[in-house]
């Protein structure tokens, strides 16, 4: 892991946006870690995930390799923001951009056609490489909707990455991946700045974590886990 990652993991526990314990999803899975990005709502909070957002996309994908920051709405467009503010403060301008959940009927938007009205923000060029923002990725639907908007839009567009805040490395009940299904539809590549495998190996360095705790995530994640994930737990401990 990188500083970064280390330091937007300690701010998760610190915001407790974070948890590890017992909790039960909405699959019916008990789960022993949870993330609940509803708490990342205060000012610092926004500017520290913003600020994560803009050390991933940097580090992977650089300062080059994208136009314009994408937020889906309504969750996406503080992150956008965020992520664009966060961007600037490194020297890296760039544009973020929404869609409109409803078509905008009056004002100028209103008179630039089909794509300003559902924009909000400046139209972006044909050929725009985007990024897009979002907390985390479930069933990938969102998602998959902003990808066709934006290839409606901008025609000859590209996609450097779907970032978001935590990948669980969590197959549905289904037993399909969110995360493979989506990149194999879209050809948008996922980039979280965590994977849950990571947070749990970083917990254990710092001895915040108990063994027993270590040993529900090994069960969990052996059962329920992506292929990556259940080879972490088979390799935990051993």
């Amino acid at each position: 892991m990188q500083d970064y990652q280390r330091a937007f993991v300690d701010f998760l526990l610190e915001a407790e946006a974070l948890k590890v314990g017992e909790f039960t999803l909405k699959s019916g899975r008990v789960s022993p870690v949870f993330l609940n990005t509803g708490l990342l709502d205060t000012g610092s909070r926004l500017a520290h995930v913003g600020r994560a957002y803009a050390a991933t996309l940097l580090e992977r994908v650089g300062a080059e390799g994208f136009d314009v920051v994408f937020g889906p709405a309504y969750k996406g467009i503080p992150l956008a923001a965020g992520a664009a503010m966060a961007l600037a403060e490194e020297g890296v301008e760039k544009a973020y951009l929404s869609d409109r959940k409803e078509v905008k009927a009056h004002g100028a938007e209103a008179a630039g056609g089909n794509v300003a009205k559902r924009l909000l923000g400046r139209p972006p060029a044909a050929d725009a490489r985007f990024v897009i923002v979002d907390d985390v990725l479930t069933d990938g639907a969102t998602k998959m909707e902003a990808v066709a908007l934006l290839r409606e839009i901008a025609p000859e567009a590209s996609f450097a990455a779907l970032l978001i805040v935590l990948d669980r490395q969590e197959v549905k009940p289904d037993g399909t991946n969110a995360v493979q299904a989506f990149t194999e539809a879209t050809g948008v590549p996922v980039l979280p700045v965590v994977r849950l495998t990571e947070v749990i190996d970083y917990l254990r360095e710092r001895g915040a974590i108990s063994d027993a705790d270590v040993d529900r995530c090994r069960a969990y994640w052996g059962e329920y886990g992506t292929d990556e994930a259940r080879a972490w737990a088979s390799s935990v401990g051993v």
